[in-house]
């Protein structure tokens, strides 16, 4: 119900795991392989880029909108980080991750986090924060 690539997947299932963390943030919990089976750095920061939601954000302040879209955002960009690496054995869609300037022509910063010690990278300009 939470393995991203299944046709299992269970939106609703997730949402509520997600109210169940809502103190967290929500770039920890995209990690979380118990909510997002098979996320891992790379689909989170551009799931995160193309929801325009800032990786620091805590989940309860997010709107449930917001939410939604950034399932959403989560399963589109799996499948396609999944088929460019089956078929060319790399992925290079990236409009955020390691990038100096977004998709969006606007600069992108790169933090190390504290307790993960992964790089996250995010735009300013449209990753909105929600605290």
């Amino acid at each position: 119900r939470t393995d991203i690539l299944s046709n299992q997947f269970d939106k609703a299932h997730v949402k509520r795991l997600l109210k169940e963390k809502a103190a967290k943030t929500i770039d920890d919990v995209l990690m979380d392989q118990d909510v997002f089976t098979g996320v891992g750095n790379k689909i989170r920061n551009e799931a995160l880029y193309r929801a325009g939601i800032h990786p620091q954000s805590i989940i309860g302040k997010i709107p449930p909108a917001k939410i939604t879209t950034l399932i959403n955002a989560v399963l589109a960009y799996a499948k396609i980080f999944y088929k460019n690496l089956v078929k060319s054995g790399e992925n290079k869609a990236f409009q955020v991750y390691q990038q100096e300037f977004a998709a969006d022509g606007s600069e992108v910063t790169m933090k190390v986090l504290p307790k993960t010690k992964r790089k996250v990278f995010f735009s300013e300009h449209k990753q909105q924060l929600y605290k």
